[in-house]
């Protein structure tokens, strides 16, 4: 389920940033007095970036994750105050 969460936020991350290429090629296209309907066929830098956004997105939400044979012991609570949990490596 990690997994998909990962990729599915990379995955929306990357499109976000193709939607503001694509506006500031627009609003360059309007500012050079091109039409807005030159750019339409310009796919290739927005995959490009959206790409490095997910690759980027990926390693970045990845990065901190536990190794997988780590043991997670969860948070207790001991007389009254909650003692912290976390990842155990075995030895």
């Amino acid at each position: 389920m990690r997994a998909l969460l990962v990729i599915l936020s990379a995955l929306g991350a990357a499109f976000l940033v193709m939607g503001y290429v694509r506006n500031w090629q627009m609003r360059k296209a309007i500012k050079t007095g091109k039409p807005v309907e030159a750019i339409n066929n310009n796919y290739i830098l927005g995959a490009l970036v959206g790409f490095v956004v997910f690759a980027l997105g990926v390693w970045w939400l990845e990065s901190d994750s536990a190794p997988a044979n780590a043991t997670y012991s969860p948070a207790k609570i001991e007389n009254g105050t909650v003692t912290g949990g976390g990842f155990e490596q075995p030895k």
